[in-house]
């Protein structure tokens, strides 16, 4: 009897959630590129646990088991479908764990399901024993002012699961774009694995061209990235042990492992570690990018707040979309902050610092009721674009009307005078400067007067008064017929 493969077990799953479909088309596909996978064993919270890189071909080895009294952090950068099966298989994962993390958008309704997130209800979402970290990143293009004229809206990054990045053409500049990421993480009691799925630093973006080719521009992070949530330290601190921490903030791998080396996760209880425990680092790194990109959209609600093409009325159909993508991006950040703060508030456990993760929760709040006010402003800035728009084209057309009489009074000049013209044949008697040249104003005059009489004639009201006319001659023979002769 053949034992069933993580494959077949897959797409029986997406006969019942049609939202792991695309996981199961996403197993069918070989991989782009190579994934990074490197783990920590925590033995004692005051030990620094050691970082080890292993090689794909090893990963099987990997998630057998950890040393006894020891938790593994196991992390893999950009995972491929080979790897997928291959954790599914040895640690028993649900398919809607990687479902959700290799789900990249939901474009079209007729050709693919919805996510995971979008297809669950909320309170499930809260529920399951695996969390996911979806936010936007701010990148910046890199290139000469020339080159980025041609760089198009959208624009995917260069991974095994490839994020939709959107870039911001209507700003200033045109560097900035947004680039969608995601962190996963789930407890498996077997062999005591925490397992993180991460994406890797955007440091390329590629546009599809047709015939299956692609153009690639370059990016980095924006201004260096998050700022560092830790308690700084002090200069006396500085002074005794001058040494200066430095490592890749571009890549989510490398900020989660630099922190758990640096000091465990308040609360994390080794033994019987929570969901939240372990994923205290990451969550506090996924809201200062949330804080990034919330700070980007106060500024772009102020730019068209006093951009000089409201003022001064020169829209463009390009600003209107752009305030209508906004305004959608806001609505969806703040419905994945919602979310994000239920699955925190259902996972918070008796072991967990209570202290800790309400000002968590309350730096959530802050961020969704930010994102909630910038979310109204660009609707009600919306709303006047609208108007405006609507305004600047009864304009432009009444523009048009009053240019299109001026042609017409043009034509009705010239087409008189050209007739005449033609009627003379303008022999060298009536041209110019010759004695006969009167008797050609003396024709085209009069005719052309005629012509502008007959153009500017009120018909409508002449037809009327002859209707008028008409009926009271028609009444008046009337009366005369039906007297007494």
């Amino acid at each position: 009897m053949l034992i069933p493969s993580y494959q077949s077990f897959v797409e029986s799953r997406a006969r019942a959630n049609p939202c792991i479909s695309r996981l199961s088309d996403y197993l069918q596909h070989e991989s782009l590129g190579k994934s990074k996978i490197t783990y920590l064993d925590y033995t004692t919270p005051a030990s620094e646990p050691e970082r080890i890189d292993v090689p794909e071909n090893e990963l099987s080895k990997l998630v057998k088991t950890a040393p006894p009294g020891s938790t593994r952090f196991v992390f893999v950068e950009s995972i491929s479908p080979g790897i997928i099966i291959l954790l599914g298989e040895k640690l028993d994962i649900d398919p809607l764990f990687f479902a959700d993390y290799i789900h990249v958008g939901f474009e079209n309704p007729e050709e693919s399901s919805p996510p995971p997130s979008l297809a669950t209800l909320p309170s499930v979402i809260a529920t399951r024993d695996h969390i996911h970290l979806h936010c936007q990143k701010v990148i910046a293009l890199e290139g000469t002012d020339e080159e980025l004229k041609h760089v198009p809206y959208a624009l995917k990054t260069q991974s095994n699961v490839p994020r939709n990045v959107r870039r911001l053409v209507t700003l200033p500049g045109g560097r900035l774009a947004l680039s969608q990421t995601c962190c996963s993480f789930i407890i498996r009691t077997f062999g005591d694995i925490r397992l993180f799925l991460v994406d890797p630093p955007v440091t390329s973006v590629i546009q599809s061209v047709d015939g299956g080719r692609t153009s690639k521009y370059q990016a980095s992070v924006s201004h260096g990235g998050f700022e560092d949530f830790r308690a700084p330290e002090s200069f006396s601190s500085f002074r005794k042990s001058p040494s200066s921490e430095t490592w890749d903030k571009t890549s989510m791998m490398e900020n989660i492992v630099h922190y758990l080396r640096a000091s465990p996760p308040p609360g994390l209880d080794l033994k019987s570690p929570s969901i939240l425990g372990i994923g205290y680092y990451p969550i506090y790194i996924t809201l200062s990018e949330w804080n990034i990109y919330t700070y980007l959209t106060s500024r772009c609600s102020k730019y068209y707040e006093y951009s000089d093409q409201v003022k001064t009325g020169r829209m463009h159909d390009e600003v209107l979309v752009d305030l209508q993508r906004w305004r959608r991006r806001s609505k969806s950040s703040h419905q994945k902050l919602n979310i994000l703060g239920e699955v925190i508030s259902s996972h918070i456990q008796r072991e967990d610092d209570m202290e800790v993760w309400s000002g968590v929760l309350k730096d959530i709040n802050a961020l969704r009721d930010q994102l909630h006010d910038y979310s109204q402003s660009l609707e009600q800035m919306v709303m006047v674009a609208t108007s405006l728009v609507q305004l600047l084209d009864s304009r432009r057309s009444i523009l048009e009307a009053i240019n299109t009489k001026r042609l017409t009074f043009l034509a009705l000049v010239f087409v008189p005078l050209a007739w005449v013209s033609s009627l003379f044949s303008m022999s060298d008697g009536y041209s110019p400067g010759h004695d006969l040249f009167w008797v050609y104003f003396a024709t085209a005059l009069p005719v052309l007067a005629v012509v502008l009489l007959l153009s500017a004639l009120p018909y409508g009201k002449i037809a009327m008064a002859a209707e008028s006319y008409k009926a009271r001659a028609r009444n008046h023979g009337m009366r005369i017929l039906g007297e007494p002769v």
